[in-house]
Order: C-alpha cells, then sequence, then structure tokens
C-alpha cells in the first residue's frame, strides 16, 4: 500500500480517482483542490507518489512540481501530470517542471491505476539496499540522539516501519523522550540472556512509533559500566538488521567495545561535531581513532547555538577532513524536546529537518551496501 496525493480541483474526478486508487489499488489518498494546499499537504505527510492537474485557482500544477522537487523531503517522489492540456509542448513543459509521467484527459481509470502502479514498482526498485548508520560524537550535548531520531524518522516516511533507531547509551539514553516513549521494553533484559536474540525474539524488546519507526531504547536507570558486550552488541545488530531495511544507531561519547563493534558493523558513520574549540578537538582526536573506518565517516556540522558559524573553509582545514552536512541552528527543537515531537514529524518545514532531508538525500545518492555480517 502507498500514500498517493491527488491535487485538482474537479471535485468529481477527486472522488473517482480516490475510489480507483482506494477500492482497487488498496492505497491511501490524500485529496487536496488546491495547489498551495496540495503542496503544504505533501511537505507535512509526505507521499509515495503525487498525481497533480495543471490548471488550478492560485498555484498551478508546473509551481508544484518544481516545489516538491526542490524540497528534499519530497524530491524523490513520482509525479503524474493529469490534465486536460494535450499538446506537444504541454508534455514537454510538464517533464521540465520535474513530472515523471503526463497523461492527458480523458483517461481511463484502468489505464491511470496501471501508470500508478508501474511508477510505485519503478520506485520500489530504485530505493537503496538499505543500511546501518552510526551517529556518534565524543563530545557530550552536540545534538547526536537529536540528528538519529530526526534522521529515523525522516528514513521512515518511505520506508515506515523499516526502520529501527537502537539507542545503545547506557546513562539513560534520550532516544524514546525524543519520541514521547516510555523506555519500557528496553535493552537492559538482553544483558541477562545467554545467547543474543534471534530475529523474530528481537522484536519483543522494541517500542513502536506513530511515525513507522521502530525502537530499542536505552534503560531509564543508567547501567554500571559499558552496557551491552560486544558479543550480545553484534548478534542484536544481525537480528534488527534481519526485520529492517535501515538501521540506525544512537551512540554514548565513549568508545566501549560494543561501540567499536556498531562501528564495525555500520556502512556509514555520521561524526557530529560543532564549531567550538573544545569540540573542534575532541572531533580532531576522534577522527585520528576512526582512521580505519575512514571511507564511512561523514562530518557533519551541527549549530547548537544561533551563532554565525566560522566559514567552512576555515573549520575542514582544522578538522582535516571534509564536511558533508550541516545542521542549523534551530530554535524549535527545545519546544521539540519538551513535546516529546521530533521536528521531522512535526514540522518538516522547519530549518533542522530540511536539512536532516537534506542528508538523507545526500546518503541515498548512492545505495548504502547492506553489512555483510547483516
Amino acid at each position: 500500500m502507498a500514500r498517493i496525493l491527488v491535487v485538482d480541483d474537479n471535485a468529481d474526478l477527486l472522488q473517482m480517482i480516490r475510489m480507483l486508487l482506494e477500492e482497487r489499488g488498496g492505497h491511501e489518498v490524500m485529496l487536496s483542490a488546491e495547489g498551495e494546499d496540495g503542496l503544504a499537504k505533501a511537505r507535512a505527510n509526505p507521499p509515495d507518489l503525487a498525481i497533480i492537474d495543471v490548471m488550478m485557482p492560485g498555484m498551478n500544477g508546473y509551481e508544484v512540481c518544481r516545489q516538491l522537487r526542490r524540497n528534499p523531503a519530497t524530491a524523490q517522489i513520482p509525479i503524474i501530470v493529469l490534465t486536460a492540456r494535450g499538446q506537444p509542448v504541454d508534455r514537454e513543459a510538464a517533464l521540465a517542471a520535474g513530472a515523471d509521467e503526463y497523461i492527458a484527459k480523458p483517461v481511463t481509470m484502468a489505464e491511470l491505476l496501471e501508470r500508478v502502479n508501474r511508477l510505485l514498482t519503478s520506485r520500489i526498485a530504485r530505493r537503496p539496499a538499505g543500511g546501518t548508520i552510526a551517529v556518534l560524537s565524543l563530545r557530550g550535548g552536540v545534538g547526536v540522539t537529536t540528528l538519529a531520531v530526526n534522521l529515523a524518522v525522516t528514513l521512515a516516511r518511505s520506508s515506515p516501519n523499516q526502520v529501527c533507531l537502537a539507542d545503545f547509551s547506557p546513562s539513560s539514553g534520550h532516544g524514546a523522550l525524543q519520541l514521547g516513549l516510555r523506555p519500557d521494553p528496553n535493552w537492559s533484559a538482553l544483558a541477562l540472556l545467554a545467547s543474543g536474540p534471534g530475529p523474530a525474539a528481537i522484536r519483543n524488546y522494541l517500542l513502536t512509533h506513530p511515525s513507522g519507526v521502530h525502537l530499542l531504547a536505552s534503560p531509564f536507570v543508567p547501567v554500571v559500566g559499558g552496557g551491552l558486550s560486544p558479543e550480545m552488541v553484534r548478534a542484536v545488530l544481525v537480528a534488527l538488521r534481519e526485520n529492517f531495511l535501515y538501521l540506525v544507531a544512537d551512540l554514548p561519547a565513549v568508545l566501549t567495545e560494543g561501540v567499536m563493534a556498531v562501528l564495525e558493523h555500520a556502512d556509514a558513520i555520521l561524526l557530529v561535531t560543532a564549531a567550538d574549540p573544545s569540540t573542534l578537538q575532541t572531533t580532531v582526536g576522534t577522527l585520528q581513532v576512526l582512521k580505519p573506518y575512514a571511507s564511512k565517516v561523514r562530518l557533519i556540522l551541527n549549530q547548537t547555538g544561533p551563532e554565525p558559524a566560522p566559514p567552512m573553509e576555515a573549520l575542514q582545514r582544522v578538522l582535516k577532513h571534509p564536511i558533508s552536512g550541516v545542521i542549523p541552528f534551530d530554535p524549535s527543537q527545545a519546544r521539540a524536546l519538551a513535546q516529546g515531537k521530533p521536528l521531522a514529524l512535526s514540522t518538516p518545514d522547519s530549518p533542522l529537518a530540511r536539512a536532516v532531508a537534506h542528508l538523507v538525500a545526500e546518503l541515498e545518492k548512492v545505495p548504502v551496501p547492506k553489512s555483510a555480517s547483516g
């Protein structure tokens, strides 16, 4: 089942398409009669495919297409332009605006459904094979959990129920808090097992969030020591990757044996830094330790305050490593933390959410290979 947005100012046609897609196609449908409203709905809850009319009051369909392509959260969705304008120049204009398909009215409902299903199948075929993404900083307070949570929520838009966020912090991690969940169950009981859980058993330790993210929560009461053993961590990683397309690992700010096991398993390592001197010093040292995994490391600059960051070139000279992404300071993050509603879900147009969506798009340009151990 896919989520499909239909934007057309013809109320009768909207209802016909809704019935076709829901009853014959088994899809979830979002309807809109205006371009601006349709665009707002797409940004708030990105669809898997959009069907857009051209001639509408206010914003026309071509501009809706262009706006969807400019937003990282919706840039990759298939778009069908469905219009009464049937000249070759109209088709060229639709494709130039970013449409994947151009259909001139009138069209049979059977043909429309066939085109929709074909595009959805093509989109699934183009999806990356998934992977394990580790998020890390050895300097606390730079937004590792915030990035991991919003990354997981953003990935779940296109892959609902195929994303797991694993909070490996032994010191009362905040993954559950940021998702507005009570951390029960959590991974503390895994430490009591004689051997690692299998793919079916691991689901007994997971929480489910309405966004489609599943969470392996950190225990509320801090654990004495470094948390799970490296052997248990490896078993958990394998079991989770059997269940989910993506695994996002929120790692504590210390290189325990368990953390190193995650880094070995990971397909990508997002190393989070900030522009203050102490964090930069820690990041330079961390990059030295991570040299064996250099090909997997993506350095992410998180602007934790409103102060402007130094020039990117200067930071990269200090770090001796390219910066792959920048997360801007977002004053609305404080409210998101208090409410347990990640910005990527509650306010997808916010600066932080848009930056995370752009980071996801960059990560997906080159498919992340599935771990050999997964």
